[in-house]
């Protein structure tokens, strides 16, 4: 059923009265008797353009929300609400979002299922939040913002255990006061509509505060849980009543800031000055001068009024919206031609959406995020990419560090934010460079794409889109305009695609999140978790204990024949990226390999060799040299992530880890290349902290104390999952919520070596770490590859350098020599006309030929040959290197490449190598594994490409189902010739003879012979009416015979 009709007494007190919307069937509370709409429909338009519903607030800008904010929070504290600091932008406490999107999303899951504490109750908060699902609307709706701040109170009631504070009367009434008390908004001006809220596997009734026209705050009063026997049904979903009722809501402080400016839209509120430079720097007058506009001012103040009852959301259709507005001023007695709205929307949009979204950049980038084109990076990097394609369409000449150091001049407080100053410039200095580069590349990417569509085309493939971003990094927006660039200018992006995008990252994100404990064993509930004794004890290799359970199972490790169940254990088992700890356990009947060890629950499960008896009381013992090994990386790890932190900047974030025997390995994010010389003063920071720390400090505290003492950078590793957070202190250099086994005193890992950098992904560096016995056994590799290499040039130690140098330029000089003799036989072998390897085709030179090369060289001899555009050319080459190696390139911008694609004809001839690959119409490599398939691969690419059909098959150098597949390939290609023809004629009447059987193909072609041979045109049709009934007798199959001939 659906929830109840709320009873809000004070409401009644105040002269309100519930009603029904005429125009959305919604319930709404008003104290107007006139009012028949709920106030937030197409029919309510905004009431505070050029007339404030806030008065008392002349401020505009960072002046204006400093000081609603404020007052806000004021309020809300002479109410014994307690006042908290927001919470990060970057969600680091939670794996299932990557930005906060509410003030809300600060307490889940972790205190909204009641499993922790809130930090104070009842609370009152403004909470800096992000949501990208609103993205195509900013600059174009007037009022949608990516970056907000939501100021609200929250109140986390437990009925059942007699905490309760207020519920939905006290909330609505804390609500009416501060708008008609403390604001001064007249009662008449503001509607409390009901609308149930759902979201994040909660529910409840909620309230939307909607005031002149305007939706002001949302009052959320959860008291319901998922549940599939629920009793409540919301959007299509169960719900029951869970034990907490909380309160929560949400205020908009930039609109209640535009409310109080009564601005034309709530850019110029929030802002102005950004507007004032960005309409001067784009010479947006000059802009308004060409598109002849009577009376812009008040057409403004119009257009925002009608542009809040547009309803600009994800699909919406841009033609019907222009029409409507332009509807709409017309009934206003404002005359305006729809392209002027067009061109005028088109420059404001952007001079608004440019401040809003480097104000969402400088959140990200301020609380430590890194551009990538992956999870939370992706979000950053598409923002930047953003206004940096906004900035180049105005032609404003400023680069993206320009922009941004102005915003954070005029908009923008950093005194709270983890990133300095300098760091956001350098890091969108980096996006820069990043973004022409990509605008390079991308360039052939959407070129290729373009030569799929015919001329007209106005819309690019979705799966085009999402392919392009999420393997090149080049989002939607660029490519419209790099495709434009490239043809008439016709395609467009549709509204709300970049929104869709941004839902789909963020449903991955919540999918990705929803990982399931495994389940080794069925382990009855009463059954006690397990004692973990390494967590009192890090050293304790040994121990006795009880066995609980014990089950024979099937395993991928086929020693592994037990999984066994022990009341206590000091074996650690797989987690946090640390392997798990091996060892034996004796019992009375003899000992068990322990080989594995994983984590169910609150269980630990040991995966044996044999069984033990249930009951019989073991004694473990762990394998000390791989614990110790193991303790080394890991602690090694927090070291050295901490060293890395202080080397590179705050924007240093864990993106993941793991921990074996033979190394550390630690993922970090990162806007460029680490050099050796920076890992070197890593490695170095590292181990002054070996020397210079004595203790490590282990403790465990409440979820709630450890977020207030240590904030939520202490999440290195992951969201937690637990009400207790584990907690790992390396003196004042680093400190982390970690479950895994460290060192009590670092100093006894002996040393620490950061081996190499890898790139992961774009935007996160890969350290690979030895530390203890795994750094000395590197130490001495390295010291013995020295040897051994000054040993086999005859030097000492001292000398290797100059004398491998030495070598080395000789051999560079030597394979010089090799490549110029080489190039030249290729020169050779290519410089006549229809010889062996080089032929001509139309104007096109053909070269197909093997050589001894590998793919590098190969690589250069076809670069070489396919240089010169005078000389447009096909080649393709290939090499019996390493299994088979085939290289496909053509001559770019050409008659060649515009008639041969290299990608097709790869495809067609790397199954002779039993091998595959691909690559650009203009250039493609493959691979295979049977080298000795090169001839037959390059003599059908002869056939293909220089049309020696007959020759294949008289001479017997393709079989026919070669050929009819090669001829596929030619069609595909647009190869059409009369050999193909006649081929293919010719294979349709062998079948026919052989099969005695015609389908409707094979008629055709039969008939198409027939002609060929000159047979008169009556007995051309004899012929084809003879073979279309799709059987051969004895008559037509001697003149099938006769065609043949």
């Amino acid at each position: 059923m659906s929830l109840p009709p709320i009873d809000i007494p004070y409401l009644i007190e105040k002269g309100y009265e519930r009603r029904k919307c005429v125009e959305t069937s919604l319930w709404y509370w008003s104290s107007d008797p006139n009012r028949a709409t709920c106030g937030d429909t197409h029919l309510d338009e905004y009431t505070f353009i050029g007339k404030p519903l806030i008065s008392g607030f002349k401020e505009r800008g960072i002046e204006l929300k400093n000081k609603m904010r404020d007052r806000f929070l004021r309020f809300f504290q002479l109410r014994d609400h307690a006042k908290i600091n927001h919470y990060p932008i970057l969600a680091r406490w939670r794996d299932d979002i990557h930005l906060t999107i509410a003030s809300i999303a600060d307490f889940q899951p972790h205190v909204t299922s009641g499993l922790v504490d809130p930090p104070a109750n009842p609370l009152t908060i403004s909470q800096p939040c992000i949501r990208l699902t609103d993205v195509d609307a900013v600059g174009h709706s007037g009022r949608h913002l990516t970056t907000f701040e939501m100021m609200a109170h929250h109140v986390f009631n437990k009925p059942k255990e007699g905490i309760e504070y207020y519920w939905m009367n006290r909330c609505v009434e804390l609500c009416h006061e501060l708008f008609t008390e403390e604001l001064g908004i007249d009662a008449f001006e503001i509607t409390y509509v009901e609308n149930p809220w759902s979201g994040g596997g909660n529910a409840g009734p909620a309230v939307e505060v909607i005031v002149g026209g305007l939706e002001l705050a949302t009052l959320v009063f959860m008291n319901l849980e998922e549940d599939e026997e629920g009793q409540y049904e919301i959007k299509g979903i169960k719900y029951s009543e869970m034990d907490l009722q909380i309160v929560d809501t949400g205020y908009g402080l930039e609109r209640f800031c535009w409310a109080a400016a009564g601005t034309p839209t709530i850019y110029e509120a929030i802002y102005p000055e950004s507007i004032i430079w960005l309409k001067n720097l784009c010479e947006f007058e000059q802009k308004i001068e060409d598109i002849n506009i009577d009376d812009l001012d008040n057409l403004l103040g119009e257009l925002s009024k009608v542009s809040g009852i547009m309803n600009i959301e994800i699909g919406s259709d841009e033609n019907e919206i222009f029409s409507k507005l332009i509807e709409r001023l017309s009934e206003r007695k404002i005359t305006v031609e729809s392209e002027q709205v067009k061109e005028l929307m088109n420059t404001l949009s952007k001079i608004y959406a440019i401040p809003d979204h480097l104000h969402a950049l400088c959140n990200m980038l301020g609380d430590g995020l890194v551009p990538s084109n992956a999870k939370e990076g992706y979000l950053a990097r598409m923002m930047s990419r953003r206004v940096m394609r906004m900035r180049d369409d105005l032609g404003i000449q400023k680069t993206l560090p320009e922009l941004a150091e102005y915003h954070l001049e005029v908009n923008f407080d950093l005194s709270k934010s983890k990133q300095t100053k300098n760091g956001i410039l350098e890091i969108l200095s980096v996006e820069e460079e990043r973004y022409s580069e990509t605008l390079r590349r991308g360039k052939n990417i959407v070129s290729n794409e373009l030569k799929k569509h015919s001329n007209d085309i106005t819309e690019l493939p979705d799966d085009f889109y999402f392919q392009l971003n999420d393997s090149h990094g080049i989002p939607p927006g660029m490519a419209v305009q790099i495709a434009n660039n490239l043809s008439r200018g016709n395609i467009k992006l549709r509204l709300g695609f970049n929104a869709e995008m941004a839902e789909r990252h963020a449903e991955s994100v919540k999918v990705a999140s929803k990982v399931k404990i495994k389940e080794f064993l069925e382990i009855n509930h009463s059954v006690d978790e397990t004692e973990l004794l390494y967590y009192q004890n890090s050293f304790q290799f040994e121990f006795n204990a009880r066995v609980i359970l014990c089950e024979e199972i099937q395993h991928d490790d086929n020693n592994i024949t037990h999984a066994i169940l022990l009341d206590k254990t000091a074996f650690y088992p797989e987690g946090g990226g640390q392997e798990p700890d091996f060892g034996e356990i004796i019992h009375p009947n003899g000992t068990s390999k322990v080989l594995d060890c994983q984590k169910q629950g609150t269980y630990v499960i040991h995966f044996c060799d044999s069984k033990i008896k249930v009951g019989t009381v073991i004694h473990g013992v762990v394998d000390y040299d791989r614990r110790k090994q193991l303790m080394d990386h890991h602690t090694s790890v927090h070291i050295v992530g901490g060293a890395a932190r202080k080397i590179l900047g705050p924007h240093v974030y864990q993106a993941g880890s793991n921990v074996s025997e033979e190394y550390g390995r630690l993922d970090i994010t990162h806007y460029k290349r680490l050099t050796r010389d920076t890992l070197d003063k890593i490695e170095s920071l590292a181990n002054e902290v070996l020397q210079d720390v004595d203790y490590t400090t282990k403790s465990e505290l409440d979820r709630k104390d450890a977020d207030l003492i240590y904030g939520f950078d202490l999440y290195q590793g992951g969201a937690p999952k637990s009400k207790n957070i584990r907690i790992l202190e390396i003196g004042t250099h680093d400190t982390q919520a970690c479950g895994g086994t460290h060192h009590d005193i670092p100093g006894k890992i002996g040393q620490i070596r950061v081996v190499r950098s890898t790139l992961v992904q774009d935007g996160v560096e890969r350290l690979q770490i030895v530390a203890g016995n795994a750094a000395l056994g590197y130490g001495r590799r390295q010291d013995q590859l020295i040897r051994d290499s000054a040993s086999t040039f005859g030097v000492s130690e001292k000398d290797l350098p100059k004398t491998s140098g030495r070598f080395f330029e000789e051999w560079k000089l030597q394979r010089k020599k090799i490549e110029q003799l080489e190039a030249e036989i290729i020169r050779l072998r290519t410089s006549g006309v229809d010889g062996d390897d080089s032929s001509e085709v139309d104007g096109v030179r053909i070269i197909i030929m093997e050589v001894e090369s590998d793919i590098k060289q190969m690589t250069k001899m076809v670069g070489e040959l396919t240089l010169d555009p005078k000389k447009p050319t096909l080649a393709i080459i290939g090499s019996r290197d390493k299994g088979g190696k085939l290289l496909v390139s053509i001559t770019e911008n050409s008659i060649a490449s515009e008639r041969y694609n290299a990608s097709i004809i790869l495809q067609g001839i790397s199954k002779y190598i039993d091998g595959g690959g691909g690559g650009r119409p203009t250039f493609a490599q493959g691979g295979g594994s049977n080298s000795e398939g090169i001839p037959s691969a390059l003599s059908a690419a002869k056939t293909l490409v220089l049309g020696k059909w007959e020759e294949a098959r008289s001479e017997n150098i393709l079989t026919s189902n070669d050929i009819e597949d090669l001829i596929k390939v030619a069609l595909k290609l647009g190869l059409e010739s009369t050999e193909i023809g006649q081929y293919t004629t010719r294979v349709a009447i062998q079948h026919a003879i052989a099969d005695g059987y015609v389908d409707e193909d094979e008629a055709k072609l039969i008939k198409k012979a027939a002609e060929l041979a000159g047979l008169s045109p009556e007995q051309v049709e004899k012929i084809f009416e003879a073979v279309s009934d799709g059987k051969i007798d004895e008559e037509e199959e001697k003149i099938l015979k006769n065609l043949l001939s």
